[in-house]
């Protein structure tokens, strides 16, 4: 770091980190003996990662992630169990440094950047202490955390609020499908426009059980599509990549760019997509293909809408893995107007989606932009420059 800080502010002087603390090794503690209710926290590189009836550390003090996540830094609540898959502060000097000043110095290094290049990635404890770190009067250290304190509570409040405009956003599309497509003034008043008719999803597509084993054609790769790869509310697919059908084990559904995908795991997630692309899916996932009564991305608007989670969420069963039976969906009502105005509908509800879609993704790039905030931050704190 003294390559990054040549010259100090006034009255700030380097240290090794070895003049100003010692860092010890947690001890073994296996999963194992871990207790769900235990009475005191256990950290591990990561920080907690479960509760033990017994403590060894009394005071609140930070630990440095030695293996696997190596350099995290993570503050540790008094009477805790520290394990040795990181280390921690032993003794600081108190004189010299705040605690909370060396969390956040500790944390702006990228102390992980010292680790082994190995498999299991370490960081020993001799690499850390002949660091150099900047070190200003005690009073300064004080003005520094509070003001990265306000910093870092705002930056947290800006994310909340960001991920919680993502929700409203994603969630805009099945709250619009129901308004337009006036669900509830149909279902819930009688009330069907001239020329609609009420049919059933039966009715309407086909189901497809089409399926194969992908372990029969090792080497070939295939687009296999898992409930993780539909997004909730959008439609949107994520992360799908090529897999070898050798590492595929179980059958699975083959689909196409006819058809439509619904998630019939925890219907409340609202996964629904229509590919462009041929593949194999999850057994969790009903294939499905409209019939000429109705076109495809109206079936699929519709089961994205919030009528349908709210139905298929009453009629699901299972108390770990609930799911929707293939027959309770199959005889869920939908209203179908006539071709033109399933256009006209298909039409406007495209607009809104890519609506959202562009507000989201103006949202992302606004997010990548945040996320390289706290560590400016913090670089502008150790260069006495907030």
């Amino acid at each position: 770091m003294s390559s990054e800080l040549k010259d100090l502010p006034l009255n700030w002087e380097w240290k090794k980190i070895k003049d100003v603390l010692s860092l010890k090794n947690g001890r073994y503690l296996p999963k194992k003996k871990h207790i769900k209710d235990g009475d005191y926290k256990v950290y591990g590189a990561n920080g907690v990662i479960g509760r033990y009836n017994e403590f060894y550390i009394k005071e609140k003090t930070l630990s440095i992630g030695r293996v696997g996540a190596c350099g995290e830094i993570n503050k540790v609540e008094s009477n805790t169990w520290v394990t040795d898959n990181a280390m921690y502060v032993e003794k600081y000097n108190e004189k010299l440094v705040l605690l909370d000043f060396l969390y956040y110095l500790l944390d702006s290094m990228n102390i992980g950047q010292f680790s082994s290049k190995s498999s299991q990635p370490s960081i020993n404890q001799s690499t850390i202490k002949n660091l150099d770190i900047p070190v200003p009067p005690l009073e300064e250290q004080k003005q520094i955390v509070i003001k990265l304190d306000e910093l870092f509570s705002s930056v947290d409040s800006i994310n909340k609020l960001q991920n919680d405009a993502n929700k409203i956003g994603k969630n805009i599309m099945s709250s619009s499908i129901s308004s337009i497509l006036k669900l509830n003034k149909i279902f819930e008043k009688n009330n069907i426009p001239k020329k609609w008719k009420i049919k059933t999803i039966k009715d309407v597509v086909e189901y497809s059980s089409d399926s194969l084993k992908p372990i029969d054609y090792p080497n070939k790769e295939f687009n296999y599509l898992g409930l993780k790869n539909i997004e909730s509310n959008s439609g949107q697919i994520i992360d799908l990549e090529k897999t070898k059908g050798k590492d595929i084990k179980s059958r699975k559904r083959e689909f196409n760019g006819t058809n439509i995908l619904y998630g019939k795991l925890r219907p409340y997630l609202n996964k629904v997509a229509v590919p462009d692309f041929n593949g194999v899916c999850s057994t969790d996932i009903l294939v499905l293909k409209a019939k000429k009564i109705v076109l495809k991305e109206y079936v699929y608007y519709y089961l994205l809408s919030k009528y349908v989670v709210d139905k298929t969420t009453e009629l699901m069963s299972g108390t770990n893995l609930p799911r929707i039976r293939k027959n309770d969906f199959m005889n869920l009502q939908i209203p179908i107007p006539p071709l033109t105005k399933q256009k006209e509908i298909i039409n406007k509800l495209n607009q809104i989606n890519n609506s959202v879609n562009f507000i989201i993704k103006q949202q992302g790039n606004r997010d990548s932009l945040l996320g390289k905030l706290p560590q400016s931050i913090l670089e502008k704190a150790f260069a006495g420059e907030l």
